[in-house]
């Protein structure tokens, strides 16, 4: 009888359909609570439960301390048991904690409020979810009749704060609809990181200025706003994120507000502003019209009227305002009658064509004739990146300092991951390419990546043909094609942002041409859900990086790339060089010379030693300490520098003493390559030298 060939179901453990859907498969996200409570009997006992949405997926009893111990012991060894439960719980089940509720009812909350060293462990597990689990932690006060049902309640409490349709442990940013103040880590309740946590990434002179200004800024009760259009979505919205947690743990009165979106407004924002003081249109269609102003206009008025105007609390009590981008910037004058001892700073944190901007009748001109006339002339400081090709007309030397833009080691960007964690996040995104209808990222080949904005000033084009030139280059020297790298293109988008669309689109044109067509199948392109970890896990898997921008204010996915030790390929545009020591931590490339990057790709693949020098050259202390000024602790200090010289309250002298002297320094880095002896300093400069 001949022998019949078996079916395998694909649950069967060892069938083949079985074991490539779990080479393939994304982990099943759940939620945790765990409830905390001090018993009667002098213990603290624990209780852990998990829910996917729809039920609840697990439940653990309480773990039980040992009462010979200090209640502080108690809690250590508690965060022990419960970080290995979690652990081999989501292994065995192939689960992923995304986010989990630490809490504990309102008698025991009293009790670790009244004894201080009992908050260390509770903050400590959260944080150790954080860092080792990869799980967002929060801290609630639960109710409930048992110590099961408070951990049920946690478990459903800390699903309703994220985004479950999005893998990734992100909370759904807050707003406060009363004054549009983003409430970063759901207004306090996230706890991610502690201070210890910043000061083990920071050296100590940097440090102990951070901690002295902070205590400055706490004694004279200052008040610092940052304003912006948008919570989430780009550079401006991830550093914010990171100087309010730092700020928090710190204990400075700092905030942030941002605009009630308006898609019309953002348009004109967009394209009439932003892409034009960049200089990436000369399209006369994209010149700012009077009803674009009256329109523009009016929305940042109602937003200053509805949210932040006389007896709203905001403006009226503060003492220094920072203007983070231009799409705001008709609120200055309101803020000049309704608080005149404010002290307004204005940060600028894009390239702007001064060139441009000083022809008489270009676009980049009338633009900033408008802004500059009519609002931001108002504020006391002009913060540009540190290149003086950005700083247009009209902007008096005495009152510009410099500042670089920054990331933060700690958070989702940034954070050391397992390579379970990569691997978990590889599989992510390729479920997001595959529903863009791209190819994923393959396990068993290199791959190099650019993360940035669908943005036309981003040069997604110039990879591509790079990467046609690269390849071709292969082939000729008999590379075999499944050795060849792939190429990812990836990056979040914002709501403020209407070309992010029109740009994937035409990327997605450009690969369907014939040129291109050959090599769609080895290109990724993605546009991300608002997963900062998703990001960090496919940055740390890749080769190298790549960053073509034709035009940039101060890359940060530049120093991202760099502080985990992965060689960029860039242009040689605007503060990016300032980023890069060519033939050191990465290569500088003529901007539009995309047979210089093919080339360079060409021996950073083909020749290990040549790519092992830069890698080595990355992971030094002396690189790592270059670093640190364009991370959040560093950045925090200039903001503090800043608001304590130039605020009133309580020392009135000291905002005479905060203009930069315009003859201090020798050079400026003009963005096109020359070094001009321009005038301009580093906040940095300041107080690192000691002077006023």
């Amino acid at each position: 009888m001949p022998q019949i060939r078996r079916k395998f179901s694909i649950l069967e453990t060892g069938s083949p359909r079985y074991v490539l859907a779990r080479k393939n498969a994304i982990s099943k996200p759940v939620y945790l609570g765990v409830a905390v409570s001090y018993t009667d009997e002098g213990q603290f006992d624990w209780a852990c439960s998990s829910y996917d949405g729809s039920e609840f997926a697990w439940h653990e009893d309480t773990f039980r301390a040992n009462t010979a111990i200090t209640r502080v012991d108690q809690l250590k060894q508690l965060n022990d048991t419960i970080i290995r439960t979690v652990h081999n719980y989501a292994s065995s089940h192939n689960y992923r904690i995304q986010a989990v509720c630490v809490g504990s009812d309102e008698k025991t909350a009293a009790i670790i409020h009244e004894h201080p060293a009992l908050k260390d462990p509770i903050h400590e597990i959260c944080t150790r979810f954080w860092f080792d689990l990869d799980a967002t932690p929060c801290i609630y006060t639960l109710r409930g009749l048992s110590l099961t049902e408070e951990a049920a309640s946690a478990a459903r409490k800390v699903y309703d704060w994220f985004t479950p349709q999005f893998p990734g442990s992100i909370p759904r940013v807050a707003v406060d609809p009363a004054t549009n103040e983003v409430l970063v880590d759901m207004d306090g309740h996230c706890h991610m990181v502690d201070l210890k946590h910043f000061e083990e990434t920071t050296d100590k002179p940097t440090w102990d200025k951070l901690l002295e200004l902070a205590d400055e800024c706490k004694r004279r009760k200052l008040k610092i706003l940052f304003f912006n259009s948008t919570p989430q979505g780009g550079g401006v919205a991830l550093m914010r994120h990171a100087t309010i947690r730092l700020m928090r743990l710190l204990g400075v009165d700092c905030r942030w507000f941002v605009a009630k979106p308006n898609p019309d407004v953002f348009v004109i924002t967009k394209r009439k502003f932003h892409n034009v003081f960049q200089g990436v249109t000369d399209d006369e269609q994209y010149r700012l019209l009077p009803e674009d102003k009256s329109l523009w206009a009016e929305w940042c008025e109602q937003n200053f009227d509805n949210y932040w105007g006389e007896g709203k609390g905001v403006i009226d009590s503060a003492d220094v305002i920072i203007m983070d981008d231009p799409q705001v910037a008709a609120i200055i004058p309101r803020i000049r009658k309704l608080n005149p001892d404010a002290r307004i700073i204005y940060r600028s944190h894009i390239e702007i064509r001064a060139d441009l901007a000083g022809v008489v009748g270009s676009m980049q001109h009338d633009l900033w004739d408008f802004l500059w006339g009519g609002y931001i002339s108002q504020t006391d400081l002009f913060i540009s990146h540190p290149v003086a090709g950005f700083i247009p007309p009209r902007v008096p030397h005495a009152k510009v300092a410099l500042m670089p833009a920054a990331t933060d080691e700690l958070d989702g960007l940034n954070k050391k991951m397992s390579p379970a964690d990569i691997e978990y996040y590889r599989r992510v995104f390729n479920r997001c390419a595959e529903d863009q209808g791209s190819p994923g990222i393959s396990t068993d080949r290199p791959y190099f990546i650019q993360i940035a904005r669908f943005d036309p000033a981003k040069g997604i084009p110039d990879v591509i043909e790079s990467y046609r030139n690269f390849r071709d280059q292969l082939t000729a020297k008999g590379v075999a094609e499944d050795q060849h790298p792939q190429l990812v293109l990836c990056g979040h988008g914002s709501v403020d942002d209407p070309d992010g669309t029109v740009i994937f689109e035409q990327v997605v044109d450009q690969l369907s041409q014939p040129k291109y067509s050959p090599y769609a199948k080895d290109i990724c392109v993605a546009r991300l859900p608002a997963s900062d970890q998703l990001l960090c896990a496919v940055l740390r898997g890749a080769f190298c990086a790549l960053q073509l921008s034709h035009r940039e204010g101060f890359e940060v996915k530049v120093t991202e790339a760099l502080s985990k030790c992965k060689p960029v390929i860039a242009y040689r545009s605007g503060g990016i060089p300032l980023q890069i020591e060519d033939g050191k931590t990465g290569i500088l490339i003529e901007r539009g010379n995309t047979q210089g990057v093919a080339d360079a790709l060409m021996r950073l693949f083909m020749d290990n030693d040549y790519y092992e020098g830069f890698a080595n050259e990355l992971r030094t202390k002396e690189q790592d300490s270059k670093r640190q000024q364009f991370f959040t602790p560093f950045q925090s200090v200039n903001w503090l520098y800043l608001a304590t010289q130039l605020a009133f309250k309580g020392n009135s002298a000291a905002a005479t003493k905060a203009k930069p002297d315009p003859q201090s320094i020798d050079g400026t880095y003009m963005g096109n390559g020359d070094v001009r002896n321009w005038g301009a300093r580093y906040v940095r400069e300041f107080w690192q030298d000691g002077s006023s």
